[in-house]
């Protein structure tokens, strides 16, 4: 069986929190990973080689997130191609592109050896978000 492009990126972000070696217990709910029954992951990729990396989020996609988000706490991550993922929280994205009716496209940039900066079609998120926040807001 093939492996399909989602599950090779999915799988290098999984890898990623496995290492660190918590022992943390991760479980797919689609389209979540669930860890430790504490935080849910929606990941989304992009198979650009260089900054910067465009995410497209769909209305019904928006709406699954905003809802989802009731029961638990929800990080995106954002896959920019092989370089790394930057760990986006649900609060965070709400900010940066507000629900509507459209798609709405999420734009991850970052210079070597340097954070991701992450912004959307209302507003950017202040500051930058280092590649270990990944580890850090999915683990904590």
């Amino acid at each position: 069986m093939a492996i399909q492009k989602q599950e090779f990126y999915e799988g290098a972000a999984l890898h990623q929190l496995i290492r660190k070696g918590s022992g943390a217990r991760i479980i797919f709910l689609a389209p979540f990973f669930i860890i430790d029954d504490r935080v849910q992951i929606y990941l989304k990729y992009s198979t650009g080689i260089r900054s910067p990396w465009g995410f497209t989020f769909n209305p019904d996609e928006q709406d699954f997130l905003y809802k989802s988000a009731i029961e638990k706490q929800t990080v995106i991550g954002l896959i920019c191609g092989a370089d790394g993922i930057a760990a986006l929280p649900l609060e965070k994205y709400k900010k940066i592109a507000i629900q509507r009716n459209t798609a709405v496209w999420v734009s991850c940039q970052r210079r070597h050896r340097e954070s991701y900066e992450v912004s959307g079609p209302d507003d950017s998120v202040p500051g930058k978000i280092p590649p270990s926040d990944w580890q850090r807001l999915s683990m904590t």
